[in-house]
């Protein structure tokens, strides 16, 4: 992956140059064009348009190179970089010591600051603790004792469904919140993971694990997202920027894992649609 990175964005700097330089070129030409005909004539005025003709094409073209070949992986790419580079969980600032009462102390601040909140809603065969919407900001909160992977994935597609199909959304930002006791390895393995929906990813839903035994919440916290805005302020009580004290020290095992993983990555099986990072 860091191999295929390196080239993308060597040849994204290039693009960006020769756009830069296109366009500063043609709007200089545009301007002096009447001076260059008096001036110096015809024939270099003609010689001018040619290279400016030149310029776009060639600007086209790597435009093209880059779209077709690295367009669609960009923000794929991206969203792995961030889930590598961040720290492994945070620490949570709520004090609650156990499942039940932090699960009311989340929606009690939900409510307080105008979500309206249902509880025990069932969305495609499964039930969720509580669901909250304010506008386009939506929760769906699932609070067991235990969470596994299977958990993350199937109240996600859940959530998906419900957003997608039932309230028939096409703009969300959207937290699937997993409050417990513990969290197994393979639910916190999906704590970072991102999951973007629509052309223009107009729907995001984000994971967060609160693991009230030791106080840590698992999610992506270095990017600044809306996501990352209401899981900070509503999952652990605070603010973002997120407070130096409230950060974990350590990037964890699965992350490790992923970057092994990822050194697998190749652009062929990403468009067969038969790469994934999780």
């Amino acid at each position: 992956m860091r191999k295929f990175r390196k080239k993308q964005k060597k040849l994204k700097t290039i693009m960006n140059i020769m756009i830069a330089v296109t366009a500063i070129y043609m709007f200089i030409y545009i301007g002096v064009e009447p001076y260059i005909v008096k001036s110096f004539g015809v024939n270099v005025n003609q010689m001018c348009n040619l290279s400016c003709d030149v310029l776009v094409v060639c600007t086209l073209a790597v435009l093209f190179v880059y779209t077709s070949r690295y367009g669609k992986s960009d923000k794929f790419l991206e969203g792995v970089e961030n889930e590598l580079s961040d720290t492994g969980y945070y620490y949570t600032s709520r004090t609650e010591q156990n499942v039940e009462s932090y699960t009311k102390a989340v929606i009690d601040d939900l409510r307080s600051n105008g979500y309206k909140v249902d509880e025990k809603v069932e969305a495609d065969e499964l039930e969720f603790t509580a669901v909250a919407q304010k506008g386009k900001e939506f929760f769906y909160i699932l609070a067991e004792d235990n969470i596994d992977k299977n958990d993350v994935i199937a109240y996600l597609q859940s959530g998906i469904y419900d957003l997608t199909n039932a309230k028939l959304k096409r703009k969300a930002d959207c937290v699937m919140l997993y409050i417990c006791d513990k969290a197994d390895d393979g639910a916190v393995s999906l704590s970072k993971m991102i999951t973007p929906l629509g052309k223009k990813q107009q729907i995001k839903f984000a994971n967060a694990i609160v693991e009230i035994s030791t106080g840590r919440c698992y999610f992506l916290g270095n990017k600044p997202t809306k996501c990352q805005q209401l899981i900070a302020n509503y999952a652990m009580n605070c603010q973002v920027p997120i407070k130096e004290e409230y950060i974990g020290k350590e990037q964890l095992p699965f992350q490790q894992e992923l970057e092994e993983h990822m050194k697998s990555f190749n652009i062929r099986d990403y468009k067969n649609g038969t790469f994934f990072s999780h």
